[in-house]
């Protein structure tokens, strides 16, 4: 028995925990360029692509993701099984708390403080 369809191969991506952005190395908010030559870059320089000693496997994951993004509608519809009612713009951005020097009298006191290195020069 197979099943075939748009919908459901969105379906099938989320169910087996397959995150296309992730995938891709973009952010949820990247627009149709950063997208295209993130596709690009993975299939040609880093060598994904089975013509060039990639796997199979691996060409058809990235061809499954590049597609379903690069398609508005199917874009819509996998980001609303992926991330629900939440704006798919403000997914990607940073905390403000995760921000340099951006610390509250309450989290000093706590003892939350953020990671920097040491450098030695």
């Amino acid at each position: 028995m197979s099943i075939t369809g748009e919908t459901t191969t969105i379906e099938t991506a989320v169910k087996n925990q397959r995150n296309y952005y992730r995938i891709l190395h973009i952010q949820p908010d990247a627009p149709a360029a950063i997208i295209r030559a993130s596709f690009q870059t993975m299939m040609q320089k880093l060598k994904q692509h089975p013509d060039l000693g990639g796997e199979h496997w691996n060409a058809s994951v990235i061809i499954e993701a590049y597609r379903v993004l690069m398609d508005v509608d199917k874009r819509r519809a996998y980001d609303r099984t992926l991330f629900g009612d939440k704006d798919r713009a403000s997914l990607g951005k940073q905390h403000p708390q995760q921000r340099e020097g951006d610390i509250h009298a309450d989290q000093e006191e706590s003892g939350w403080r953020p990671f920097k290195p040491k450098v030695v020069g």
